[in-house]
């Protein structure tokens, strides 16, 4: 055993090596953690430690000298937190062993020390607690599908459970503005204080191996603000993400109890505003039903780089009017159903490399021109609140950037509600974000962490803080700035006028309801398959009984794939839904695959069905040769955190697909993917259709579509390129200069030299 784990150290290390930036080394040599494990190792060497411990002491020493990234890849990262918490415990049991007996007592009690620290930190993630002051002393009643038929018609019962069964008309934003005003005069600063940070997080100890700095604890949402129950203040309960409710499995969640809707790059598929509203408006009655009063979405950049990772979440897709339009439908739909909208990301995060620390460089008529539009649309729309993104704009983080959350937000496009952080996206104290047009820190536990109460109240104590003043007003004026706006986000809503559970023991029940419906259900499966693009068609489709077919292929592992996130916490994306906090989980009894429902189809009209469920090209040709046609189901998918390592098709399909097209049968081409991607056999299939990742109904809008049960009707919101190299790439430096201006997508120059399929394009 000593010697199988002292190979695989030794394999990490010699990963560490090939993977080594030494530009990064001074961060590492000069974090206290890392020098204090290699001390702890170079004394545990000296005391003759047992081999196996020093192995794991001395691979991590490498990880450090190496300094390899820890986003660079999700295996690799989570290597590197078990190797530095293996390291800690190591060294202090190798200690134990080497010490003698009065020694070894001390060693007991840090270790029982340890013990005690994690059962503390952890036992909040599945134990709910009250430690807030309920809104109410009542009950919380839990609004599901079911109760809002048992009693939308009874006037009473609605008034009292507080229903909404009618779309909700938001107050406006004078009269919002106003009752902020009466409640900011009675207010306590420390109230106020509190409006202004997330709660709810548990830090982690640094030497526990964990894929976050901090984790929610149960009864708890993504986001919480405390209630304010002596002036009628809610909570605010903030949840992932713009494409669904992130109903994640327990302790944070009940896995399946929500649609796994299309991704958000889906919605943009349909180019139809109408649909997009009412699927906003029905995620929006599935997060009041979770007690969410805040949802993460939508997100609205304009996509620049094809290979962002995140380019499924992205609605607008490649054109600022596209997204525009789709923006201020899901804002008005979701707002509709009482549930505050965020627009995401501001701004310019449009890669996933050096998503932290990466500077984006943009001038003023392609920002305005190109990129804002869609947040323009929302802010119009009357969306209550914005998340500022990770990056830095022009030299400055976006979250503490004047010129753009106070000039152009909050000045030249009017927003009036508030501006919340990314996760841990601020890295400026109070003073250079409060004066800036930062309203409010998430999650407010964990990694940098700035806006707690004793620093808000000592930098307005100090009269702090450095700005340019394009609000024109006061640094007084300017302090209470973000409770006003957070306020009167609120008040729009009519929150204070509806029962809401307070985050822990009382919204449980509500975390783990069941908001599934049939019409949700009937509405997603209408939107995966209106998504669908057909990209061309010689003929072959659809597939009918009339036209003499009697035997089809189907060819492809996507076609019989699993969620890969239905059973644990996960940032990893599948072929339904994309990885990272707009991944959405349903059972594997909710899933019904694209083989099922094409066998489905198949079998009704007695055809006879072969199948290869692998990428083995001599599988794939014995049974294409056998078939009258051969449906190729091919497949990608992408995460939050990284971008694309290229825009190919998983597991050598293009080599797949290229062998069974040569061989002369009529050969059908399904793409299910998270943006743009190759095809270099487009000229040699007979028929290609491709969804972006199409939630829990895929299966069933690839059969409708197939078998003509309806016409397919989406249009390309990017462009499908001809290689990697026709697409910008995403930028590895500093500085991400957006040199091309407003000339991305079909507006280059050399647009259609580069293009497969064009943008907009579907027949």
């Amino acid at each position: 055993m000593g010697f199988l784990i002292s190979s695989a150290n030794l394999g990490y290390l010699v990963a560490g090596l090939l993977l080594k930036d030494l530009a990064s080394f001074p961060e590492y040599l000069l974090n206290w953690s890392h020098v204090a494990h290699i001390i702890l190792g170079l004394v545990i060497g000296s005391r003759m430690a047992p081999v196996i411990l020093s192995s794991v002491l001395l691979t991590y020493m490498g990880l450090v000298s190496c300094t390899i990234p820890q986003h660079a890849n999700l295996v690799l990262s989570y290597l590197w937190m078990f190797f530095r918490s293996v390291s800690l415990c190591a060294g202090i049991l190798g200690f134990c062993r080497a010490a003698g007996p009065k020694l070894r007592a001390a060693c007991a009690l840090v270790l029982v020390a340890m013990v005690v620290q994690v059962s503390r930190t952890l036992l909040p993630l599945f134990i709910a607690e009250d430690v807030l002051p309920r809104l109410s002393t009542e009950r919380f009643s839990v609004e599901t599908p079911e109760v809002r038929a048992m009693y939308c018609e009874d006037p009473v019962m609605r008034s009292r459970l507080g229903l909404i069964c009618e779309p909700l008309e938001p107050l406006s934003w004078e009269e919002a503005e106003k009752r902020a005003a009466a409640t900011l005069a009675t207010i306590s600063s420390a109230e106020r204080h509190s409006l202004m940070q997330g709660i709810g997080w548990t830090a982690l100890p640094k030497w526990l191996p964990a894929p976050l700095p901090a984790f929610p604890r149960r009864g708890y949402y993504m986001g919480n603000t405390p209630p304010i129950p002596r002036l009628g203040i809610p909570a605010l309960k903030l949840h992932d993400a713009g494409n669904g409710f992130r109903n994640m499995p327990y302790p944070l969640g009940k896995v399946g109890t929500t649609i796994m809707w299309p991704c958000s790059l889906a919605f943009g598929a349909t180019w139809d505003d109408t649909l997009i509203g009412q699927v906003a408006a029905a995620i929006g009655r599935e997060y009041r039903g979770k007690g969410s009063n805040l949802i993460l979405g939508p997100s609205v950049q304009v996509q620049r780089v094809a290979r962002n990772g995140r380019n499924f979440e992205y609605m607008s897709g490649e054109d600022p009017y596209l997204g525009a339009r789709l923006a201020a439908a899901y804002v008005r739909g979701v707002q509709s159903e009482g549930v505050i909208a965020c627009l995401k990301h501001f701004g310019f995060n449009e890669q996933e490399t050096r998503r932290m620390d990466g500077n984006s460089v943009v001038d003023e008529r392609t920002a305005w021109e190109l990129y804002y539009p869609p947040f323009e649309s929302g802010v119009a729309a009357g969306a209550g609140s914005v998340m500022c993104s990770y990056n830095k704009v022009n030299g400055t983080h976006a979250c503490a950037n004047e010129e753009l959350l106070i000039r152009d937000l909050k000045l030249k496009m009017g927003f009036r509600g508030f501006v919340m952080t990314d996760w841990w996206a601020l890295h400026d104290r109070p003073e250079a974000a409060v004066v800036r047009g930062l309203d409010q820190e998430m999650p407010g536990a964990g990694a940098e962490t700035f806006f707690y109460a004793a620093a808000l109240e000592a930098l307005e104590q100090a009269g702090g803080g450095e700005y340019k003043g394009y609000l024109g007003l006061p640094k007084e004026r300017l302090y209470m700035e973000p409770a006003a706006r957070i306020l009167a986000a609120a008040f729009k809503m009519h929150l204070m006028e509806r029962p809401s559970c307070t985050p822990g023991t009382d919204c449980v029940e509500a975390i783990e309801s069941d908001q599934r419906s049939k019409a949700n259900n009937d509405l997603a499966r209408r939107v995966a398959t209106e998504s669908v693009i057909l990209l061309q068609n010689d003929g072959v489709l659809p597939l009918r009984a009339e036209s003499g077919l009697k035997t089809v292929a189907l060819i492809g592992h996507a076609l019989a794939a699993r969620s890969w996130s239905t059973a644990e916490i996960g940032m990893a994306g599948d072929y339904y839904s994309g990885g990272g906090s707009g991944h959405c989980y349903v059972s594997d009894e909710q899933l019904a695959t694209p083989l099922d429902r094409i066998q489905q189809r198949a079998a009704s009209l007695n055809w006879k069905i072969l199948t290869s469920l692998s990428h083995n090209v001599t599988e794939a040709l014995a049974v294409a040769r056998q078939a009258d046609v051969s449906i190729i189901l091919a497949a990608t998918t992408a995460e939050e955190g990284k971008d694309r390592e290229s825009l190919n098709l998983d597991d050598n399909a293009n080599e797949l697909i290229a062998a069974v097209a040569k061989d002369g049968r009529p050969t059908v081409v399904l793409a299910q993917v998270p943006g743009a991607v190759l095809m270099p056999w487009r000229e040699d299939v007979s028929a290609i259709a491709l969804m972006f990742l199409g939630g829990e109904h895929t299966g069933s809008a690839w059969a409708s579509v197939l078998f003509g049960d309806v016409s397919p009707s989406g249009k390309l919101p990017v462009v499908i390129p001809i290689s990697d190299e026709a697409t910008i790439q995403p930028g590895l430096e500093g500085d991400v200069p957006y040199s091309e201006g407003l000339f991305t997508s079909y507006r280059a120059e050399d647009a259609a030299a580069k293009s497969a399929f064009p943008f907009g394009h579907g027949l």
